[in-house]
């Protein structure tokens, strides 16, 4: 009886150094092919314009993502310690909703590679802290450059809405009758922080996109597969050559997530890195044209 009582104790104490379960690096391994292609371990002191670019503000009706995204530097921070902040604040900032900065408002800020990368199959991994707030909707998510949503398709490789302990990944497209639908881990499930504490840590999103399946992990567990529908003539992720870029902004606001409450400080996406693996030929760098100088806070 004590054999066994100091068998299981061992057992125990040897537990937490076991690796924990790694379903993203089983499928990076079943694919050999995909290379470290892209990555940002934001290191630098100022955003690495070979890499990122900054939203421009359009004429006309946006979508609910797009309303409070800001070109202001203050909104994107590098932090001096290997990270860059994604924030959501109210107040003397220009915007989509006021590019010329007239009033106080509420603004974020955001980073997109549609004019420097983009790629077809392989693996993403972001890992991020996030800091909410009633309103608040970080996302980091994927849509390929010639853009029809949803029939060109959407890749949400996490959306969180306020402060909840679930997450959404997501993929958006047309459905066999042209209809838009959505699958998604809803908040629920496995992609759920265990308590606040685990809330307020950083964490690993990431995506696995191969011509047969579209495949979501947090903290290198699945979380959400989907695989292809071969029955529907208008799946996006396996048809034609379309290569999608990365977006990874502060949102605020709009139908989905309601009303924006005290956003204190602010509400906070930091970004530890970001890597991209793809293989040969399946994918573009760009060097980007010169930047317009950004309009700075008023």
């Amino acid at each position: 009886m004590n054999l066994l009582l100091r068998f299981c104790t061992a057992l125990l104490l040897l537990a937490p150094l076991c690796p924990a379960q790694d379903d993203a690096a089983a499928l990076r391994a079943a694919h050999p092919e995909w290379k470290l292609v892209f990555r940002d371990e934001f290191n630098g002191s100022s955003l690495n314009p070979n890499k990122w670019n900054r939203i421009e503000y359009l004429p006309g009706k946006v979508p609910d993502w797009r309303r409070y995204q800001s070109r202001d530097e203050e909104l994107v921070t590098l932090n001096g310690d290997g990270t860059l902040s994604l924030w959501g604040k109210r107040g003397r900032y220009t915007s989509q909703d006021d590019p010329e900065g007239k009033a106080e408002t509420y603004a974020c800020g955001g980073i997109f590679t549609d004019k420097t990368f983009s790629f077809r199959y392989g693996y993403v991994e972001v890992r991020a802290k996030l800091r909410g707030a009633r309103g608040a909707w970080p996302a980091i998510w994927m849509v390929p450059l010639k853009n029809d949503w949803p029939q060109s398709g959407e890749i949400d490789i996490l959306e969180r809405l306020h402060n909840e302990a679930g997450i959404y990944q997501t993929i958006h497209f047309n459905n066999a009758e042209g209809r838009h639908q959505s699958i998604s881990t809803g908040g629920g499930g496995k992609a759920r922080f265990s308590s606040e504490a685990d809330m307020n840590a950083f964490h690993t999103y990431a995506v696995g996109w191969t011509k047969e399946a579209i495949i979501f992990y947090m903290d290198g567990r699945e979380t959400l597969r989907c695989p292809r529908q071969s029955n529907n003539p208008n799946w996006p992720f396996s048809k034609g050559n379309k290569r999608f870029y990365l977006l990874l902004d502060m949102q605020l606001g709009g139908n989905w997530v309601g009303a924006i409450g005290d956003l204190g400080e602010g509400a906070e996406m930091q970004l530890d890195y970001v890597r991209v693996y793809a293989a040969p030929g399946m994918y573009s760098i760009t060097k980007p044209a010169k930047n317009k100088k950004r309009p700075r806070r008023r």
